[in-house]
């Protein structure tokens, strides 16, 4: 199978001749063109901010959300795709209700991000 010059930046893990990933090359500049999101820890909590762009003038300004709680002591600032970060949001707030059930306690964080990561990879190792 021969492929053309834009087979490659198909899929996730095909390389072209030169040895790149393609298809990690976007998603790279993809995440300079998202807007900025930090955390900062203090003593009696957690500071969440985020940069909101209005790209259009069809977007109404207080319509989008880019900090989401998970659990009662997890949260999450996004930036980039609101949509691929509500799939994320969805799937760890799956992780944390399913811990709760099974152990009776509260999701380490650490839990969390193992999940969304494990999630991560199963996309990127998509079979043909």
């Amino acid at each position: 199978m021969f492929f053309g010059r834009n087979d490659y930046d198909r899929g996730i893990n095909t390389f072209s001749p030169e040895g790149r990933l393609i298809q990690v090359e976007y998603a790279i500049e993809a995440i300079k063109l998202g807007a900025t999101a930090i955390s900062l820890q203090c003593c009696e909590g957690i500071v969440f901010a985020v940069e909101k762009r209005i790209n259009s003038p069809l977007i109404v300004a207080g319509s989008t959300k880019k900090i989401s709680e998970i659990d009662s002591h997890v949260g999450c600032a996004m930036s980039g795709l609101v949509a691929d970060a509500r799939i994320l949001i969805e799937r760890a707030r799956v992780e944390a209700m399913n811990h709760w059930f099974t152990y009776n306690e509260p999701i380490p964080v650490e839990s969390v991000a193992q999940a969304l990561s494990n999630m991560a990879l199963l996309f990127g190792e998509e079979k043909k």
